[in-house]
């Protein structure tokens, strides 16, 4: 029998990078009283928040939907016990020019998807440009890069840039390899023209598709309710631990508590840090972890909108108690120091982040003649992903703070469905959220660059900011030792400029059953189905 491919120790939780080095980011315990240790059932049931909306790998970009393809769909290259070092998954081996612009791939040769085809090189190619050609949220993952099969085992990917990161980057679930035959006898194509042509989007959400390669089969999908997964009785590797996985939509962290207390859920993945930590028992394990990801405000330059007035952004990047808001949210946070995480390269040190001044705030606009100027905050009212943060309270937090300073906020929380779309067809004047990594490297976080994905959310090209943008592409292409050097500059300079206030490092907290086994925080998904006993 094939091995498994992902797999980690007993009670292992994710490392997670700090500089050049990897080190562990959480913490785990299963002391205290109350409750018999629980025994394994064939069924493991998740409640989280959800946030879903696809299933089709190259359209994936809500954590829900990446912790059901973790057990759908495999990638080229996984993280195991260290994000700092991608291993071969679908992949056997790799190799790279002197340059890091060409990486021959081979793939293993006992791989098959769920309907019994092999992987081949034809499945990568295809998966990798419907991804591009799609152009859907995720597609950036694939700007620059150009992939070709060179025999049945073999591809190759070419960069535009260096991208010693690879490895990195073939880990982002949206880069997951389907089976090209049964999409596009589903309406996919991998052609230039496919976010028009393209109309295998729903074949993704039917019940044993096939296309697949991971341990698990759809059995339904309900973006509202629950979706539901069960045993791949052809998967090649080794078999999985359950025979059914349920994922529920659980919005209520107390709902949460009382389910996976009561034997009701195996794991609850929203419970705030302040209830999990005293959750710990003979029956539970709570595990705590760095997120590797930042919680920002979002600040339009649209023409029109008052956060594109200057004084108005320096305003509330000086005028925010960013300690205040750590406190608010408590249990493991702290504050950001810019854009880039404290567990990546580039990330600046404790204290060196922006600096909270009030009062100077308030004189600014005072001086500015723009006390009183009215701005919206726009936020996901049941958006509580974020170890149980709660975005009410936080936006209320973040109100008060600015109409300190003289700011008049009006709050516009509405559900993330609705948020998140406004945000993203670039609506809002003031948002509030966080950025989930795609990869655990920094290079994921030059989305944020002018002119970059998230950038151009804000309204905020390249030419608005031309130092940043070109530290960005430098940040982008450096190699080596090189990289530390050229995104920490880059992680500075969008502390000066950037029109986004960035504020807080959440702790991510999870409670499972003890009879679970190999569960951990994800980088990517939150937790990772294909991993867990």
């Amino acid at each position: 029998m094939a091995p498994k491919p992902m797999r980690r120790a007993v009670g292992a939780c994710a490392l997670l990078l700090t500089g050049a080095l990897a080190v562990t980011g959480c913490s785990s315990s299963t002391q205290g009283g109350g409750g018999a240790a629980p025994e394994k059932t064939g069924t493991l049931v998740i409640d989280q928040a959800f946030t879903a909306q696809s299933i089709d790998p190259a359209t994936i970009f809500q954590v829900t939907d990446a912790i059901t393809a973790s057990g759908l769909y495999q990638t080229l290259f996984t993280y195991i016990d260290n994000v700092a070092d991608p291993q071969p998954l679908l992949a056997e081996s790799i190799t790279a020019n002197d340059a890091a612009t060409e990486f021959t791939i081979t793939l293993r040769d006992d791989a098959t998807f769920a309907n019994g085809n092999p992987v081949t090189a034809a499945d990568v190619v295809f998966s990798l440009n419907r991804l591009k050609h799609l152009a859907a949220s995720p597609a950036y993952r694939m700007e620059g890069i150009t992939v070709a099969e060179v025999d049945e085992r073999t591809v190759q990917l070419t960069t535009e840039n260096p991208a010693p990161y690879i490895e990195h980057t073939l880990t982002a679930p949206p880069l997951a390899i389907v089976d090209d035959e049964a999409v596009r006898a589903a309406g996919g194509t991998d052609a230039e023209d496919a976010a028009d042509a393209d109309t295998a989007g729903q074949f993704f959400t039917q019940p044993a598709n096939g296309a697949g390669s991971g341990p698990y089969a759809l059995e339904s999908y309900d973006t509202n309710a629950q979706i539901v997964l069960v045993k791949n009785e052809n998967y090649w590797g080794e078999a999985p631990a359950y025979d059914r996985i349920v994922i529920r939509n659980v919005n209520n962290a107390q709902q949460q508590k009382a389910n996976i207390e009561g034997g009701d859920s195996q794991i609850a993945l929203d419970i705030p840090g302040r209830i999990a930590e005293g959750m710990e028992s003979e029956a539970l394990q709570v595990q705590s972890s760095s997120s590797p990801e930042v919680l920002y405000l979002a600040l339009s330059q649209k023409e029109g909108a008052a956060t594109a007035d200057p004084d108005i952004v320096e305003a509330i990047k000086t005028g925010i108690d960013y300690e205040a808001l750590r406190t608010l949210v408590g249990a493991g946070a702290k504050e950001a120091t810019g854009i880039i995480p404290s567990m990546m390269i580039g990330a600046l040190p404790e204290g060196e982040g922006p600096e909270s001044d009030p009062e100077a705030a308030k004189q600014l606009l005072a001086d500015a003649g723009k006390t009183g100027t009215e701005v919206t905050l726009d936020y996901a009212n049941d958006y509580t992903r974020l170890a149980g943060i709660d975005y009410n309270t936080l936006a209320q937090g973040l109100q008060t703070q600015l109409e300190a300073i003289g700011l008049k906020v009006t709050l516009n929380p509405t559900p993330t469905s609705t948020s998140l779309q406004r945000y993203v067809d670039g609506e809002t004047e003031m948002a509030l959220w966080s950025w989930p990594p795609d990869t655990a490297d920094a290079s994921d976080e030059l989305v944020f660059a002018p002119g970059g994905l998230i950038g151009e959310r804000v309204h905020w090209p390249a030419e608005a900011a031309p130092e940043t943008a070109e530290l960005a592409e430098a940040a982008r292409v450096a190699t080596g030792d090189d990289r530390e050097a050229a995104f920490t500059a880059w992680n500075e300079s969008m502390n000066e400029e950037a029109p986004f206030a960035f504020l807080l490092e959440p702790s991510f907290f999870l409670v499972a059953s003890t009879s679970v086994e190999h569960v951990s925080h994800d980088p990517l998904a939150a937790i990772n189905l294909s991993q867990i006993d």
